[in-house]
Protein backbone atom coordinates (compact mmCIF):
# COMPACT_ATOMS: atom_id res chain seq x y z
CA UNK A 1 0.00 0.00 0.00
CA UNK A 2 1.58 3.60 -0.69
CA UNK A 3 1.72 6.28 1.08
CA UNK A 4 -1.47 7.81 -0.57
CA UNK A 5 -3.90 4.80 -0.03
CA UNK A 6 -2.48 4.48 3.48
CA UNK A 7 -3.31 7.91 4.27
CA UNK A 8 -6.87 7.68 2.78
CA UNK A 9 -6.99 4.15 4.93
CA UNK A 10 -6.30 5.70 7.78
CA UNK A 11 -8.60 9.11 7.36
CA UNK A 12 -11.51 7.90 5.50
CA UNK A 13 -12.80 4.16 6.95
CA UNK A 14 -12.72 5.97 10.79
CA UNK A 15 -9.97 3.92 11.92
CA UNK A 16 -8.20 5.23 15.51
CA UNK A 17 -5.13 4.86 16.51
CA UNK A 18 -3.70 5.23 19.82
CA UNK A 19 0.77 5.90 20.23
CA UNK A 20 1.94 3.11 22.98
CA UNK A 21 3.21 6.15 24.71
CA UNK A 22 2.84 9.46 26.92
CA UNK A 23 2.70 12.79 24.90
CA UNK A 24 6.09 13.51 26.45
CA UNK A 25 7.94 10.27 24.81
CA UNK A 26 6.55 11.58 21.51
CA UNK A 27 8.21 14.39 22.08
CA UNK A 28 11.48 12.74 22.77
CA UNK A 29 12.50 15.23 25.86
CA UNK A 30 15.93 13.17 25.83
CA UNK A 31 16.79 14.91 22.31
CA UNK A 32 16.38 18.57 23.00
CA UNK A 33 20.01 18.69 23.72
CA UNK A 34 20.07 18.61 20.20
CA UNK A 35 18.62 22.70 20.61
CA UNK A 36 19.43 23.09 24.13
CA UNK A 37 23.36 23.16 24.14
CA UNK A 38 23.73 24.78 20.70
CA UNK A 39 21.83 27.92 22.26
CA UNK A 40 23.69 27.64 25.22
CA UNK A 41 26.82 27.69 23.46
CA UNK A 42 25.69 30.84 20.71
CA UNK A 43 24.72 32.94 23.88
CA UNK A 44 27.96 32.09 25.56
CA UNK A 45 30.01 33.00 22.73
CA UNK A 46 27.69 36.30 22.67
CA UNK A 47 28.09 37.04 26.49
CA UNK A 48 32.23 37.67 25.66
CA UNK A 49 31.28 40.56 23.30
CA UNK A 50 29.49 42.12 25.66
CA UNK A 51 26.17 41.29 24.55
CA UNK A 52 23.42 39.49 27.44
CA UNK A 53 19.57 39.84 27.74
CA UNK A 54 17.45 36.90 29.43
CA UNK A 55 14.45 37.99 27.41
CA UNK A 56 15.40 36.54 23.96
CA UNK A 57 17.69 33.55 25.60
CA UNK A 58 14.02 32.35 26.83
CA UNK A 59 11.98 33.12 23.84
CA UNK A 60 14.91 31.86 21.77
CA UNK A 61 15.30 29.05 23.50
CA UNK A 62 11.36 27.95 23.68
CA UNK A 63 10.58 28.87 20.46
CA UNK A 64 13.85 26.30 18.93
CA UNK A 65 12.74 23.39 21.36
CA UNK A 66 8.99 23.90 20.11
CA UNK A 67 10.30 23.36 16.51
CA UNK A 68 12.30 20.37 17.42
CA UNK A 69 9.18 18.82 19.17
CA UNK A 70 7.30 19.38 16.58
CA UNK A 71 9.59 17.83 14.07
CA UNK A 72 9.72 14.91 16.66
CA UNK A 73 5.71 14.83 16.58
CA UNK A 74 5.46 14.52 12.92
CA UNK A 75 8.55 12.30 12.36
CA UNK A 76 6.52 9.53 14.31
CA UNK A 77 3.48 10.34 12.36
CA UNK A 78 4.91 10.11 8.76
CA UNK A 79 6.91 7.57 9.60
CA UNK A 80 3.46 5.76 10.81
CA UNK A 81 1.85 6.61 6.94
CA UNK A 82 4.54 5.34 5.35
CA UNK A 83 4.55 2.16 7.16
CA UNK A 84 7.02 1.96 9.18
CA UNK A 85 6.98 1.68 13.77
CA UNK A 86 3.87 0.38 13.40
CA UNK A 87 4.78 -1.02 16.76
CA UNK A 88 4.36 2.05 18.24
CA UNK A 89 0.65 2.46 17.69
CA UNK A 90 -2.35 -0.10 18.83
CA UNK A 91 -5.62 0.22 16.73
CA UNK A 92 -8.67 0.71 18.52
CA UNK A 93 -12.39 0.20 17.73
CA UNK A 94 -13.93 4.26 16.76
CA UNK A 95 -16.20 3.44 19.69
CA UNK A 96 -13.53 2.36 22.23
CA UNK A 97 -13.36 5.17 25.15
CA UNK A 98 -9.50 4.70 26.53
CA UNK A 99 -7.74 7.98 26.30
CA UNK A 100 -4.11 8.35 25.04
CA UNK A 101 -2.40 10.14 22.40
CA UNK A 102 -4.50 9.48 19.04
CA UNK A 103 -2.52 9.23 15.66
CA UNK A 104 -5.56 11.96 14.21
CA UNK A 105 -4.80 14.62 17.11
CA UNK A 106 -0.71 14.57 16.47
CA UNK A 107 -0.81 16.68 13.46
CA UNK A 108 -2.56 19.69 15.56
CA UNK A 109 -0.55 19.60 18.39
CA UNK A 110 2.23 19.48 16.53
CA UNK A 111 0.58 22.48 14.53
CA UNK A 112 -0.26 24.55 17.89
CA UNK A 113 3.82 24.42 18.65
CA UNK A 114 4.29 25.71 15.50
CA UNK A 115 2.11 28.35 16.09
CA UNK A 116 2.97 29.48 19.60
CA UNK A 117 6.60 28.88 18.05
CA UNK A 118 6.22 31.30 15.37
CA UNK A 119 4.18 34.02 18.14
CA UNK A 120 7.81 33.69 20.04
CA UNK A 121 9.26 34.06 17.43
CA UNK A 122 7.35 37.29 16.12
CA UNK A 123 8.37 38.82 19.93
CA UNK A 124 11.78 37.87 19.38
CA UNK A 125 12.53 39.56 16.10
CA UNK A 126 11.00 43.27 17.48
CA UNK A 127 13.36 42.85 20.36
CA UNK A 128 16.76 41.35 18.02
CA UNK A 129 16.17 41.30 14.02
CA UNK A 130 13.59 40.52 11.37
CA UNK A 131 15.96 38.50 9.82
CA UNK A 132 14.64 36.14 12.63
CA UNK A 133 11.63 35.90 10.60
CA UNK A 134 12.41 34.36 7.36
CA UNK A 135 15.22 32.24 8.42
CA UNK A 136 12.17 31.12 11.23
CA UNK A 137 9.99 30.01 8.14
CA UNK A 138 12.49 28.02 6.15
CA UNK A 139 13.88 26.10 9.57
CA UNK A 140 9.75 25.11 10.47
CA UNK A 141 9.41 24.12 6.61
CA UNK A 142 12.67 22.11 6.55
CA UNK A 143 11.56 20.54 10.11
CA UNK A 144 7.74 19.68 8.55
CA UNK A 145 9.63 18.55 5.02
CA UNK A 146 11.91 16.10 6.75
CA UNK A 147 9.37 13.98 7.54
CA UNK A 148 6.19 14.70 5.76
CA UNK A 149 4.91 13.54 1.82
CA UNK A 150 6.47 11.24 -0.74
CA UNK A 151 9.63 12.96 -1.14
CA UNK A 152 10.51 13.89 2.61
CA UNK A 153 14.33 14.61 2.86
CA UNK A 154 14.72 11.90 5.23
CA UNK A 155 13.47 9.52 2.06
CA UNK A 156 15.66 11.18 -0.37
CA UNK A 157 19.37 11.04 1.12
CA UNK A 158 19.36 14.22 2.94
CA UNK A 159 18.58 13.99 6.05
CA UNK A 160 22.16 14.37 7.24
CA UNK A 161 22.48 17.28 5.21
CA UNK A 162 19.24 19.26 6.63
CA UNK A 163 20.39 17.99 10.28
CA UNK A 164 23.86 19.86 10.01
CA UNK A 165 22.63 23.13 8.11
CA UNK A 166 19.48 23.62 10.81
CA UNK A 167 19.93 21.75 14.01
CA UNK A 168 23.53 22.73 13.62
CA UNK A 169 24.74 25.50 12.38
CA UNK A 170 21.20 27.88 11.75
CA UNK A 171 20.47 27.10 16.15
CA UNK A 172 23.93 27.92 16.82
CA UNK A 173 24.26 30.97 14.78
CA UNK A 174 20.77 32.35 15.49
CA UNK A 175 21.44 32.49 19.23
CA UNK A 176 24.57 34.21 19.32
CA UNK A 177 22.59 36.33 16.46
CA UNK A 178 19.67 37.57 18.66
CA UNK A 179 21.95 39.09 21.42
CA UNK A 180 24.72 40.79 19.00
CA UNK A 181 22.71 41.35 15.53
CA UNK A 182 26.11 40.45 14.16
CA UNK A 183 27.39 37.14 12.80
CA UNK A 184 31.33 36.51 13.01
CA UNK A 185 33.32 33.41 12.15
CA UNK A 186 33.68 32.46 15.17
CA UNK A 187 30.34 31.73 15.64
CA UNK A 188 30.04 29.85 12.85
CA UNK A 189 32.87 27.37 13.86
CA UNK A 190 31.01 26.70 16.35
CA UNK A 191 28.11 25.81 14.19
CA UNK A 192 29.75 23.75 12.24
CA UNK A 193 30.82 21.86 15.12
CA UNK A 194 27.29 20.95 16.42
CA UNK A 195 26.51 20.57 12.34
CA UNK A 196 29.20 17.80 12.49
CA UNK A 197 27.84 16.31 15.63
CA UNK A 198 23.79 16.64 14.75
CA UNK A 199 24.80 14.99 11.47
CA UNK A 200 26.86 12.05 12.70
CA UNK A 201 23.19 10.78 15.17
CA UNK A 202 21.25 11.04 11.88
CA UNK A 203 23.68 8.87 9.78
CA UNK A 204 24.34 6.62 13.13
CA UNK A 205 20.65 6.21 12.97
CA UNK A 206 20.39 6.04 9.17
CA UNK A 207 22.95 2.87 9.25
CA UNK A 208 20.99 1.07 12.53
CA UNK A 209 18.24 0.82 10.10
CA UNK A 210 19.50 0.49 6.64
CA UNK A 211 17.29 -3.45 6.32
CA UNK A 212 14.29 -1.42 7.60
CA UNK A 213 14.42 1.78 5.78
CA UNK A 214 14.85 -0.04 2.57
CA UNK A 215 11.22 -0.52 1.79
CA UNK A 216 10.38 3.18 2.21
CA UNK A 217 13.08 5.45 1.65
CA UNK A 218 16.43 6.10 0.24
CA UNK A 219 18.37 7.59 3.11
CA UNK A 220 22.44 8.36 2.93
CA UNK A 221 23.48 4.92 4.56
CA UNK A 222 21.13 2.75 2.22
CA UNK A 223 22.92 4.56 -1.26
CA UNK A 224 26.29 4.16 0.16
CA UNK A 225 25.99 1.18 1.47
CA UNK A 226 26.59 -0.31 5.38
CA UNK A 227 30.31 -0.46 4.91
CA UNK A 228 31.24 3.06 3.27
CA UNK A 229 28.44 4.72 5.68
CA UNK A 230 30.23 3.47 8.42
CA UNK A 231 33.60 4.97 7.16
CA UNK A 232 31.83 8.35 6.27
CA UNK A 233 30.78 8.39 10.18
CA UNK A 234 34.08 7.59 11.88
CA UNK A 235 35.81 10.26 9.18
CA UNK A 236 32.99 12.83 10.54
CA UNK A 237 33.74 12.15 13.77
CA UNK A 238 37.55 12.15 13.95
CA UNK A 239 37.26 15.66 11.64
CA UNK A 240 34.98 17.34 14.55
CA UNK A 241 37.72 16.24 17.25
CA UNK A 242 40.75 17.57 14.80
CA UNK A 243 38.79 20.65 13.80
CA UNK A 244 38.71 21.81 17.92
CA UNK A 245 42.13 20.61 18.03
CA UNK A 246 43.07 22.85 14.96
CA UNK A 247 40.41 26.11 15.73
CA UNK A 248 41.98 26.35 19.54
CA UNK A 249 45.86 25.83 18.48
CA UNK A 250 45.21 28.61 16.26
CA UNK A 251 43.49 31.24 18.38
CA UNK A 252 40.06 30.71 16.23
CA UNK A 253 38.02 29.85 19.79
CA UNK A 254 39.63 29.59 23.68
CA UNK A 255 41.81 26.76 24.66
CA UNK A 256 38.97 26.26 27.18
CA UNK A 257 37.11 24.74 24.59
CA UNK A 258 39.45 21.47 24.51
CA UNK A 259 37.43 20.48 27.05
CA UNK A 260 35.35 18.89 24.56
CA UNK A 261 38.02 16.14 24.51
CA UNK A 262 35.80 14.60 27.56
CA UNK A 263 33.45 13.53 25.44
CA UNK A 264 35.86 11.24 22.76
CA UNK A 265 35.37 8.30 24.67
CA UNK A 266 31.71 8.17 23.70
CA UNK A 267 32.76 8.61 20.19
CA UNK A 268 34.91 5.71 20.30
CA UNK A 269 32.60 3.94 22.14
CA UNK A 270 29.74 4.98 19.46
CA UNK A 271 32.22 3.36 16.50
CA UNK A 272 33.19 0.51 18.42
CA UNK A 273 29.30 -0.26 18.45
CA UNK A 274 29.69 -0.79 14.78
CA UNK A 275 32.72 -3.36 15.19
CA UNK A 276 31.90 -6.77 12.62
CA UNK A 277 31.77 -8.88 15.99
CA UNK A 278 29.08 -7.15 17.75
CA UNK A 279 25.81 -8.35 18.02
CA UNK A 280 22.66 -7.49 16.96
CA UNK A 281 21.23 -6.11 20.36
CA UNK A 282 24.57 -4.46 21.57
CA UNK A 283 24.49 -2.47 18.09
CA UNK A 284 20.58 -1.87 18.81
CA UNK A 285 21.79 0.74 21.50
CA UNK A 286 23.99 2.66 19.43
CA UNK A 287 21.62 5.98 19.22
CA UNK A 288 21.92 5.20 23.17
CA UNK A 289 26.03 6.09 22.43
CA UNK A 290 25.51 8.51 19.64
CA UNK A 291 22.71 11.03 21.73
CA UNK A 292 25.22 10.76 25.50
CA UNK A 293 28.03 11.58 22.74
CA UNK A 294 25.93 14.44 21.62
CA UNK A 295 25.01 15.40 24.88
CA UNK A 296 28.23 15.29 26.41
CA UNK A 297 30.20 17.44 23.81
CA UNK A 298 27.41 20.41 23.44
CA UNK A 299 27.13 20.31 27.42
CA UNK A 300 31.49 20.57 27.60
CA UNK A 301 31.65 22.81 25.19
CA UNK A 302 28.89 25.58 26.91
CA UNK A 303 31.13 24.76 29.87
CA UNK A 304 33.72 25.91 28.42
CA UNK A 305 32.09 29.00 26.52
CA UNK A 306 30.38 30.05 29.48
CA UNK A 307 33.54 29.52 32.04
Amino acid sequence: MGYADRHDAIFTDDKRYIYRGTWLQLMRPLTLSGTITPTLVGTGLAMKTGFFSWYPFVLFLISAMLIQMTVNMFNDYFDFLHGQDEDKWQEVDSNDSRHGVSLHMNPVVAVMFILLASTLGYFLALASTMWIIPVGIVSIFAGIKYSAGKHAFASIAMGEVIAFLFLGVVVTVLAYVVQTNIMTAEIVIAGVFFGLLIASMILTNNIRDIEKDKPFRKTLAILLGRKRAIQLLKTGIVLLYVSVIFVTLSGLLSMKVLLVMLALPMGMKLLRSFQKKVNVEKEAQVMKWAALHHMAFGLLFALAVWL
